[in-house]
């Protein structure tokens, strides 16, 4: 989709104008996290056929809902939520898709650390009206956009609770063939919950021996209560089929459950402190 001469503002988005990809600058370099699941030089085959084999699922999902946005999350953090969400972009973009990936944690977002790129303008500057989208996006490669967080602010929840995020979440539905959005911690703080239940449907990722069993009750169950749709789960660090998190396969009743090998072995962290996850 080629890009307008002429900006719409925020305020313009809730006049139900589209948003637009912008063009994307030719010769940039994969990323890391590009490389991991496009060459098998760079990472284990059955992390690329994991993330694959993810994808086969996760498309077949939102086609029988003829959803396109899709929230990614944990328990807490160190779950690899943040990791899994890039590499699940990335994935659907080499479909040939038109994919965003939006950073909506404002408190500890990681994604542009992971991708070394700039957090200027971004999600929440958009919501706040400080800045255009078009401001804001970056163009990462011909298929997928990146929107960080952008500002710290204190009531993020409420931004994401505003008729301005919904509009603009329904234009980028309009403009992208997948909109995949990276939360808070699911037991954290409330911003996850607010985004979900306006989404296709989540994502829960969980780290074999690191989530605790109960927090990952906890998730489900509220998400549960929310009727929030439960596209799937993620158990990353699950060594072959003899993983620790057999136990949660009792939970049928939530459609597909996914496992992937994980690569990066990002250290854990505390969510009031600096850290990855």
């Amino acid at each position: 989709m080629e890009t307008k001469e002429k900006n719409t503002s925020p305020a313009a988005v809730t006049e139900d104008k589209k948003v637009q990809p912008v063009q994307h600058k030719k010769g940039r370099k994969n990323t890391k996290a590009e490389e991991a699941v496009q060459s098998a030089e760079k990472a284990p085959f059955a992390v690329i056929e994991a993330y694959k084999n993810i994808r086969v699922h996760l498309v077949s999902a939102l086609s029988k809902i003829g959803g396109k946005s899709m929230v990614i999350s944990s328990p807490f953090a160190s779950d690899g939520k943040s990791t899994t969400t890039i590499n699940l972009a990335v994935t659907l973009s080499q479909l040939g898709k038109k994919v965003i990936l939006i950073d909506a944690d404002s408190r500890r977002g990681t994604i542009h650390q992971k991708l070394k790129i700039a957090n200027g303008n971004g999600l929440m500057d958009v919501l706040n009206e400080n800045c255009k989208f078009e401001e804001a996006v970056i163009k990462h490669n011909t298929h997928l956009d990146i929107l960080t967080y952008g500002s710290n602010i204190n009531n993020p929840a409420e931004l994401l609770s505003s008729k301005v995020f919904d509009t603009l979440l329904y234009n980028l539905e309009e403009s992208y063939d997948y909109v995949v959005i990276d939360t808070p911690p699911f037991n954290v703080v409330s911003d996850a919950l607010v985004i979900a239940q306006k989404t296709a449907g989540l994502v829960l990722v969980a780290r074999s021996g690191i989530t605790p069993y109960g927090a990952f009750n906890k998730a489900l169950t509220t998400a549960n209560s929310l009727n929030i749709n439960m596209l799937g789960v993620i158990i990353n660090g699950v060594g072959g089929s003899n993983g620790k998190y057999g136990k949660y396969g009792k939970y049928g009743k939530y459609n597909k459950y996914y496992k992937y090998y994980d690569k990066y072995g990002y250290s854990k962290y505390d969510y009031t402190s600096k850290g990855n996850n």
